[in-house]
């Protein structure tokens, strides 16, 4: 892999500038996620919020970061899986499909137990995902109480 790797968690911890890349990063490479919902998620892998905590693994090129994944612990063993990837994400340009697979399986492996993932169906990387294993379970559906009702 030409990606140097960064792992951190409750241990390691993240340092204010760190953090501010990865939420700058995610926020504009992710689909997915608002910045607080970002920074919660960072939150709970790092246990600076009350949880079960998680880890991120950062992926950069030089100084640049080109992948992260956020995991989060569910604490739902039994019921749900044991963790979830609410965020797995790489730089939009970069087309590295095998060191992304390689990310992929290192934070699948540092996961005690099941995984779970938040994917759009139109999700590019969907194949991806399906190369290591990911299967569709479940369809989620979700209402959001703030968005205004239709009758």
């Amino acid at each position: 892999m030409n990606w140097q790797t960064t792992i951190y968690n409750a241990f390691a911890g993240i340092n204010s500038s760190e953090k501010n890349a990865l939420v700058r990063f995610l926020l504009e490479h992710s689909e997915n996620g608002s910045k607080r919902g970002i920074e919660e998620a960072i939150e709970y892998a790092i246990k600076s919020k009350p949880s079960f905590g998680g880890f991120i693994l950062v992926a950069r090129q030089g100084k640049e970061i080109v992948a992260a994944i956020v995991a989060n612990r569910t604490g739902m063993e039994g019921y749900e899986p044991n963790n979830i990837f609410p965020f797995v994400t790489q730089h939009r340009e970069l087309k590295q499909e095998e060191e992304m697979l390689s990310l992929l399986r290192k934070a699948v492996s540092m996961a005690d137990g099941d995984v779970a993932l938040h994917v759009k169906p139109d999700n590019p990387k969907m194949e991806l995902f399906k190369k290591i294993g990911f299967q569709n379970q479940y369809l989620e559906l979700r209402l959001c109480k703030n968005a205004t009702a239709v009758a």
